[in-house]
């Protein structure tokens, strides 16, 4: 059994020659409020790979954004207060940048498609002078070839040039994060945080916005840090991906180590709670109890009070992720002793 006790070399579970992007280590994040600590973020270590589309799945309220935005240098100052941690992009430490320093990051190497798109855009400026906006702040070029290069975008993302000069009340919500995402993609970015781009699209609209993702990562080789709480998006955009609760990475694995064998008993849970095709039940299996009150954390397992697997042991302080197989981490006490016990680690 293979405990990781250096998450900064071990997590990512590469293999030799394979270059990450961009790699989190031991990351924590308080918001600080006058109800008490808020901890957000709790020790999180983990890479994206060039060319990958990595998956951070988990309930509301678990720590993904806020992953997201200390990545992009968006997180409120104050409340938030970054206890540890690195964050390193192509061997540059972000979070040791000036807010100027990382806006020359921001929107041209590292870019977000924001969750409401509705939110992200300028209510009263023409979608098509958003997108030249951006492109002009990066690069140096003149008005009109960034509104012609702006419309060459509307394009790419399957919208007529010829709207450029709307708003975008004037778009449907699909349309709307087409837009989100041709701002996104403006200056070629090398890595595209994705925070549950597709909550606000009917099924159809959904189905059409995650497959053109797919295919623009595949044609501009992007990575891509894709956050969710729905495990379908996972399987058809993802290679890997990491289950997140309390603010802690529970389980952490490639997409069919996470769904052909998941190990956690948080994991097994989502899953069970999942509608299925195959098997005929009256009645769905929620995981019981409610998520664990991030201002008031247990020192040991925060999954504790709603596992069914949970003895004694684990009141003895919180597991660390440890390796069951290649690339697959799991953090509880008894998954780790059932593994070893049949001697697979």
């Amino acid at each position: 059994m293979n405990q990781l006790s250096n998450p900064e070399t071990g997590l990512a579970g590469q293999d030799a020659g394979t270059q990450n992007l961009i790699d989190i280590k031991r990351l924590t994040i308080h918001y600080e409020t006058n109800d008490g600590v808020v901890e957000a973020v709790n020790d999180v270590s983990l890479s994206v790979r060039k060319g990958e589309t990595f998956g951070l799945v988990g309930e509301t309220g678990a720590g993904k954004t806020s992953i997201a935005l200390a990545i992009i240098g968006l997180l409120p100052f104050p409340p938030t207060n970054i206890i540890s941690g690195e964050i390193i992009f192509q061997g540059e430490e972000l979070l040791k940048k000036s807010k100027i320093e990382m806006r020359q990051y921001r929107g041209k190497r590292i870019s977000m498609i924001f969750q409401d798109p509705m939110s992200a855009l300028n209510p009263v400026l023409f979608v098509g002078d958003q997108i030249a906006e951006v492109i002009r702040l990066h690069q140096r070029i003149s008005r009109q070839e960034a509104v012609e290069k702006a419309k060459e975008m509307l394009s790419f993302v399957g919208i007529r040039p010829e709207r450029y000069k709307e708003y975008p009340h004037q778009f449907s919500g699909g349309m709307k994060q087409r837009v989100v995402i041709a701002i996104a993609l403006a200056c070629n970015p090398e890595l595209i945080i994705a925070d549950e781009p597709t909550t606000a699209l009917d099924v159809t609209i959904q189905a059409q916005i995650l497959e053109f993702m797919k295919e623009l990562t595949q044609d501009k080789d992007t990575s891509m840090l894709l956050i969710t709480h729905d495990f379908g998006i996972v399987a058809e955009t993802c290679e890997r991906c990491a289950v997140v609760y309390a603010g802690e990475i529970v389980e952490i694995g490639t997409v069919e180590q996470i769904f052909d064998n998941p190990l956690h008993p948080y994991t097994i849970g989502l899953f069970n709670s999942l509608p299925s095709l195959e098997m005929d039940v009256e009645r769905l299996q929620p995981i019981p109890g409610i998520v664990a009150n991030p201002m008031d954390l247990p020192p040991w397992c925060s999954f504790y009070d709603r596992c069914d697997k949970k003895s004694d042991a684990c009141r003895n302080g919180n597991p660390q992720l440890t390796l069951v197989e290649p690339e697959h981490y799991v953090r509880c006490f008894a998954t780790a002793a059932k593994e070893e016990s049949n001697g697979i680690a």
